[in-house]
């Protein structure tokens, strides 16, 4: 339990030169365009996010399962089969993306479709969508063949920084918006150029590239279909999350609220990468414990790790629920003062998320597809309602509700279900004192923000003893002391989280 919990926070650590990175470029492209063409741009690319969740077809997901599987049977021509299929499935649907972006993209801009400069750009982002989704497909080839540097490299690395250098070039040439779009564009072009000549190399290694010629391969369609397209719906879920408000936005409001809301989003998004960190590992531990029919330890496993997620998203929370309007016009400037609350609402959602793991992930552990399935689709229709209600009289608030409303709920449903069918607990008498903390000292710090709206310092000072109150509980349900034993020999640290354990 102690090695998965280290490497997955390891993993988190490594993900937090591209979250750092990934926010420097949010913040040097939000200050520099002006609010409305941003919105553009912060349109397209909800667009292309939706693109990229169909594209993708549920094919990483499919390779990822399939291809060791048949690897492992001896069965090459199956593998290579998949492969195929996968990447065809990818550059298809990702075609049809374009192809309908393009040819409807004057209804698709909506309130943009005035503006030739952001039809121009909404159709150039739509080419992410295939390459996108061709990158994140190869990324899981290449982890099935144990390259994860190559997938660390260019995911984590090399495309922050081109994206950060075309930001560059933006802002040093007084470019416009046009120039942003074709270069996001061209880095994710080069990224997947980069990727293939080792992939041609791994193909050969596994005696695969010879396969890959009419007759060299089987493809299995019926299974590995059969076991994508039911869970498509999470993929899709996924992105309408986080690119239906923009979408919704920019069809019902206008660009100022589309760049209100997209600007203050990669924010709150950034608790999703303590959660993502932590699945890496935690999918393979609970799919043998589940093998092993290992109950107690499966569910041991599955609130260790919640506890740790939602202990390590508190600070993000309560920074950008109490710290809201100082924060966002720290980082985007006084323009954008009015979207401190839509930062606020959209954190709480993220939070939930974060803080009751990965459920989702563990009902998939225990093949309750057509669970995952309908939740999915239910959740998906709840966020178009309340869109719908709530964006025309409230603009960018309105669609962070729609959306942090709609999280809550799918993660609640979620969570019941993970109660009634499977053998882990709705919750778990050990997660009481933790998540007791994180409610106890939130709650005390935002309404001493609402009620007494003191000065910044004195808010500050309220996070850090809220986040001390949380660590100081939590500490016992996180056993910090035998997970990181070097920590709590450190002078003030170790009196935080406990003695360390003898040597």
């Amino acid at each position: 339990m102690a090695t998965q919990i280290r490497g997955s926070t390891l993993l988190l650590g490594g993900q937090a030169f591209a979250v750092v990175v990934n926010l420097a470029i949010q913040i040097l492209v939000v200050r520099y365009l002006t609010q409305e063409s941003y919105g553009a741009f912060a349109y397209a690319l909800s667009v292309a996010l939706i693109g990229e969740a169909i594209a993708r077809f549920g094919m990483r997901r499919g390779a990822s399962r399939y291809m060791p599987f048949y690897e492992e049977s001896g069965d090459a021509a199956r593998v290579a089969g998949t492969f195929v299929l996968a990447v065809s499935t990818t550059l298809a649907m990702g075609l049809a993306v374009v192809l309908l972006v393009a040819g409807f993209s004057g209804a698709i801009a909506g309130s943009f479709a005035d503006d030739p400069t952001a039809v121009t750009v909404i159709v150039l982002l739509a080419l992410l969508a295939p390459i996108e989704a061709l990158g994140s497909l190869l990324d899981a080839v290449f982890a099935v063949f144990g390259r994860p540097r190559a997938v660390v490299a260019r995911r984590f690395v090399l495309t922050p920084l081109f994206r950060l250098a075309v930001v560059a070039l933006l802002i040093a040439g007084d470019q416009e918006v046009e120039f942003l779009a074709g270069g996001y564009v061209a880095t994710g072009l080069l990224g997947l150029a980069l990727y293939a000549p080792l992939l041609i190399r791994v193909l050969r290694e596994r005696d695969l590239l010879s396969r890959l010629r009419p007759g060299g391969f089987s493809v299995p369609a019926r299974e590995v279909l059969g076991f994508t397209v039911p869970l498509l719906s999470s993929d899709i879920t996924g992105a309408v999350m986080t690119g239906a408000g923009g979408i919704m936005l920019g069809l019902l409001a206008g660009p100022a609220d589309v760049a209100d809301l997209r600007a203050v989003m990669p924010v709150a998004l950034t608790m999703g990468y303590v959660l993502t960190s932590f699945g890496v590992l935690l999918v393979p531990l609970a799919s043998r414990l589940y093998a092993r029919s290992e109950d107690t330890e499966l569910n041991r496993l599955y609130w260790t790790t919640t506890a740790w997620t939602g202990v390590l998203a508190f600070p993000f929370l309560i920074v950008c629920v109490v710290l809201s309007e100082p924060l966002t016009t720290l980082l985007f400037g006084e323009r954008y003062e009015d979207a401190a609350p839509v930062l606020a609402v959209l954190a709480v959602g993220q939070f939930v998320n974060t803080a009751t793991g990965n459920n989702g992930v563990l009902l998939g552990v225990f093949k309750r597809v057509r669970f995952i399935a309908l939740t999915n689709l239910v959740a998906i229709a709840v966020i178009a309602a309340l869109m719908l209600a709530l964006i025309p009289p409230f603009g960018a608030v309105g669609a962070a509700a729609a959306t942090s409303a709609t999280i809550v709920l799918l993660n609640a449903v979620r969570q019941v279900g993970l109660g009634r069918l499977t053998s882990i607990r709705a919750f778990d008498p050990e997660a009481v004192a933790p998540y007791a903390a994180m409610t106890g000292a939130g709650g005390v710090a935002v309404a001493v923000e609402l009620v007494l709206s003191p000065p910044t310092t004195v808010s500050v000072a309220l996070v850090v003893a809220a986040v001390a109150v949380v660590l100081t509980v939590a500490r016992r349900a996180l056993a910090l002391s035998e997970t990181f034993p070097e920590l709590a020999r450190v002078p003030v640290l170790g009196r935080l989280i406990g003695s360390p354990p003898p040597d």
